[in-house]
């Protein structure tokens, strides 16, 4: 008998997640966002109606958001007339695992680079939280 969807287990959390870079786990990550697009559109011919959808390019993209300390961290990794944008690739790891459960649904992105260099603070803020952008080569499922 198939397996239905069990609308009482629960969902990923935060809490059970986990991203490492290059191997090492980041402690001071507050976010981690990551897609796939790809170039699509309508094939039209005769008629109105489109006769097929038509696929193009894909793009992985997504960001890393940290606390500042982890991204001076990273700063301090390069020489000093770099930034973050001059970093090597690096691989992503992001594991999520559901609470009572030991099935671990683990993505890697491989070929990572820092698109942006950022660094905000404001008055009133209680600790700094960057996002910074990445693209990435290819997303593999583990």
């Amino acid at each position: 008998m198939p397996k239905t969807f069990d609308s009482s287990a629960p969902e990923y959390r935060w809490s059970d997640t986990q991203v490492s870079m290059d191997g090492r786990i980041l402690t001071r990550i507050r976010g981690v966002k990551f897609a796939i697009k790809k170039e699509k559109e309508y094939f039209h011919a005769r008629g109105e109606d489109p006769h097929s959808i038509q696929s193009g390019n894909k793009t992985p993209e997504g960001e890393l958001i940290l606390a500042q300390s982890e991204v001076e961290r990273l700063q301090d990794l390069l020489e000093p007339d770099e930034d973050l944008t001059d970093m090597p690739p690096f691989d992503v790891t992001v594991s999520f695992v559901k609470k009572g459960t030991t099935k671990i649904r683990t993505y890697i992105l491989k070929g990572c680079e820092f698109t942006d260099d950022t660094r905000e603070m404001k008055q009133g803020d209680k600790f700094s939280e960057i996002t910074l952008p990445i693209m990435f080569l290819k997303r593999l499922a583990a």
